[in-house]
């Protein structure tokens, strides 16, 4: 016997139940344009925070690709451009930035 997933979706709850006798009156239609108008403002605020999460992670996934596309001009970069640096300025026309060799502390571990 397989159960049927359910979720929150399924679940009924006594605001979800239309009465067929409120919207004959008046007051009952006004009622309802009023629910109407208060789930739509939600999903309204819904829509536009899902869009902000997708500018979000567009410009990470953006600056992501930036980064790999830095990190393979590295690895692709010949030895020599490390001997000349002159050459690997003409090269590559964009800076990658490492850490300057002459300025690097070293420890010397002492037993």
């Amino acid at each position: 016997m397989v159960t049927e997933k359910r979720g929150v979706q399924q679940i009924k709850t006594m605001g979800g139940i239309v009465d067929g006798r409120r919207t004959r009156t008046s007051a009952g239609a006004l009622l309802e344009l009023s629910m109407l108008e208060m789930e739509k403002q939600r999903l309204s605020k819904e829509m536009q925070r899902a869009e902000n999460r997708c500018l979000e992670i567009r410009a990470r996934v953006a600056e992501i690709e930036s980064k790999q596309v830095r990190l393979q001009r590295f690895v692709d970069r010949p030895i020599v451009a490390f001997q000349d640096p002159a050459a690997a300025q003409a090269a590559m026309p964009f800076p990658i930035h490492t850490a300057p060799t002459d300025r690097i502390k070293r420890r010397a571990l002492s037993y």
